[in-house]
């Protein structure tokens, strides 16, 4: 796969877009910017040459987000009918797919939608991350992983206390019952013991 140094979130920045941006934002924010740094805007020749350099950038930022298709518009309309739950579901099998078939960018765009969606998708963070691995974004990756373990850590930890706090309940109410069958034992043998007076 060709890797023109460009880093997606990079490419973004680029075009002063959060990550994520539907297609028609990317065109809008690339269609504004093209206007603004048009060299021929630009009178002096140091001036023009800033601005030749500020659109090489721009272009190749659009080239890179054009290609980081997140569905196919046919489907777009029908998953607005589910919830968003399963739309992060769905975006996180088409990453799946999309990165078995080798389309790693559009494998991350898919992955992170399904995040954008559902916040705690950890498997969408490790996937995402892994596949940043493979392609050297090392800082995402790190990153995406990071907060994979972090969250499986957090439930681990709410699983645990859930747990202890269920088994202390547990422990809790033995001894009040074992009390309790004492007292009535107590009792009997007082009444056994004044009947018999």
């Amino acid at each position: 796969m060709r890797d023109d140094g460009l880093d997606i979130n990079d490419a973004y920045s680029t075009l002063r877009l959060k990550p994520g941006a539907s297609q028609t934002d990317i065109k809008q924010a690339y269609r504004k910017l093209v206007k603004v740094w048009h060299p021929d805007r630009f009178p002096h020749p140091q001036q023009k040459q800033e601005a030749e350099e500020k659109l090489k950038q721009i272009n190749e930022a659009y080239n890179k987000l054009k290609s980081y298709q997140t569905i196919p518009e046919t489907i777009s309309y029908q998953t607005k009918i589910y919830t968003n739950r399963s739309n992060a579901e769905n975006f996180y099998n088409w990453g799946v797919e999309n990165a078995k078939q080798g389309r790693y960018e559009e494998a991350i765009a898919n992955f992170t939608r399904a995040i954008h969606l559902n916040p705690y998708y950890v498997e969408a963070y490790k996937y995402r991350g892994f596949i940043c691995s493979q392609l050297g974004y090392e800082y995402r990756a790190t990153s995406d992983l990071n907060k994979a373990t972090q969250m499986e850590d957090k439930k681990h930890k709410q699983e645990t206390s859930s747990v202890w706090a269920s088994a202390a309940s547990k422990r809790k109410s033995k001894p009040k019952s074992l009390i309790q069958k004492i007292f009535q034992w107590f009792r009997r043998l007082l009444r056994f013991k004044w009947k018999f007076r």
